[in-house]
């Protein structure tokens, strides 16, 4: 079935064709908030909440549980910051080109508080966009991996059902925080940009989704003031290693827990070493269980 392209796309492509130019205010503007987002490399982990931020509160719930158990996290490697930073830089470079491309940015990088009637969680939102008729909808930015950005965000559907780190929840967490301001504010979705081609793309959610995940956010939050030590579950079992479709007698984590901060705490013989069969120098993988190979 054929789908109108959004608007927002329309206008940043219409701006990248042919030779674009940002204008001299613009630039200036970038370089203000791309020292402000600098500034942050030098930021401090915050302390503890009682409850998760609205970031955090569509991940699955056992890194959630996991957190509040206060489980020992895997160590950030070197170039954390470097990617947190990138992120960053992503960001205002995508609002440059937004402004330059006449979309209106009526709101950027504000703190946030969701009321609900479990507790508040709070965050902060990328940016608000104005239509030209002054609609509100609330959009966040992020820098893709290629395989995410042909994938994940892809679709709505792709990015729901591929979502471990939360991004719709998160989306319409801020949107419904930010109703108190702005009654008729809708959720927008998220503009994602290619960090190996540049490639920017619109991918918009179904606002009429809302309500659903109102009711997600705040039954994960009575959940998580219900979480103990003795009543923690996985989300997710290992899975089968298979090579060209063979079992190698392995066993992996899923690619949800291949992220998670908790992994070596949840799986405490986890070992993370070469793939198993696989010739490439820098294909790797977390074992729950490896069986070495025998030798002929």
């Amino acid at each position: 079935m054929f789908e109108d392209v959004h608007w927002l796309q329309v206008k940043i492509d219409d701006f990248l064709s042919g030779t674009p130019e940002l204008p001299q205010h613009l630039i200036f503007k970038a370089s203000q908030n791309f020292n402000d987002k600098l500034g942050r490399f030098n930021s401090k982990p915050r302390g503890k909440s009682n409850l998760p931020s609205l970031s955090q509160i569509g991940k699955p719930f056992c890194q959630l549980h996991a957190n509040k158990l206060d489980w020992s996290q895997t160590p950030k490697d070197r170039s954390f910051k470097i990617k947190m930073t990138y992120g960053d830089m992503t960001e205002v470079i995508a609002v440059a080109i937004l402004e330059a491309a006449g979309v209106k940015i009526f709101a950027l990088n504000q703190r946030t508080r969701l009321e609900t009637t479990e507790g508040d969680l709070y965050g902060e939102f990328d940016l608000i966009i104005e239509d030209d008729d002054g609609n509100l909808t609330m959009w966040d930015i992020k820098s893709a991996s290629r395989f995410a950005f042909e994938h994940k965000f892809k679709s709505y559907e792709a990015m729901k059902e591929g979502d471990s780190f939360g991004y719709v929840s998160q989306l319409f967490g801020y949107t419904i925080a930010e109703r108190s301001k702005y009654p008729d504010i809708k959720a927008g979705g998220w503009i994602a940009i290619n960090k190996e081609t540049g490639e920017m793309k619109v991918c918009s959610v179904d606002p009429t989704d809302e309500e659903i995940y109102h009711a997600n956010i705040v039954r994960t939050i009575k959940r998580y003031k219900e979480a103990e030590e003795n009543n923690f579950s996985r989300e997710f079992s290992d899975v089968e290693e298979t090579w060209y479709k063979k079992p190698t007698g392995n066993r992996k984590l899923a690619s949800s827990c291949s992220f998670c901060d908790y992994r070596y705490s949840c799986w405490p013989n986890l070992e993370y070493r070469k793939k198993a069969k696989s010739k490439a120098a820098n294909a790797y993988e977390y074992y729950t269980h490896y069986k070495e190979e025998e030798v002929a």
